[in-house]
């Protein structure tokens, strides 16, 4: 079992994973990645809920991405400009959208959020890892 003092120092990406758009994104991080060092978990596992509420937070709707680094919480466009420093170098070109002020970033990923079952359609199971990553996903 991982230890609290370990969960700390991890960097954990919590997303929908019913959702197409969110399982693909994780896969897509999981492709470019610097190194393996960040850790997954679907927002509907039992670790996600029990630990995101001991934060504050209770994500009933699943419509935001979580990232959590350095004992801290990030939502929506903060979260995804936090992961994109974990990704090669190439594709941290995108963190130029940051000089956008933040209402408006968060705009975007809101539109994006609420529309992305209609745009890009919705499991009925939640993403399974592939045997040789499972040990990077943190669920109960």
């Amino acid at each position: 079992m991982v230890t609290d003092f370990k969960i700390n120092k991890m960097d954990i990406v919590f997303f929908d994973g019913k959702c197409n758009l969110c399982s693909n994104s994780i896969n897509f991080i999981l492709n470019n990645e610097i190194d393996s060092s960040l850790f997954f978990s679907s927002l509907q596992s039992k670790f996600a809920k029990r630990f995101l509420k001991s934060y504050g937070i209770k994500n009933k709707n699943h419509s935001s991405i979580i990232f959590f680094t350095k004992n801290k919480l990030y939502t929506k466009s903060n979260a995804v400009f936090k992961i994109l420093k974990f990704l090669k170098f190439y594709l941290r070109i995108l963190l130029v959208f940051k000089i956008f002020p933040r209402f408006l970033t968060n705009y975007f990923y809101d539109l994006i959020s609420k529309n992305r079952y209609n745009w890009f359609g919705k499991k009925s199971i939640c993403y399974i890892p592939r045997k040789d990553i499972s040990s990077r996903f943190l669920e109960d």
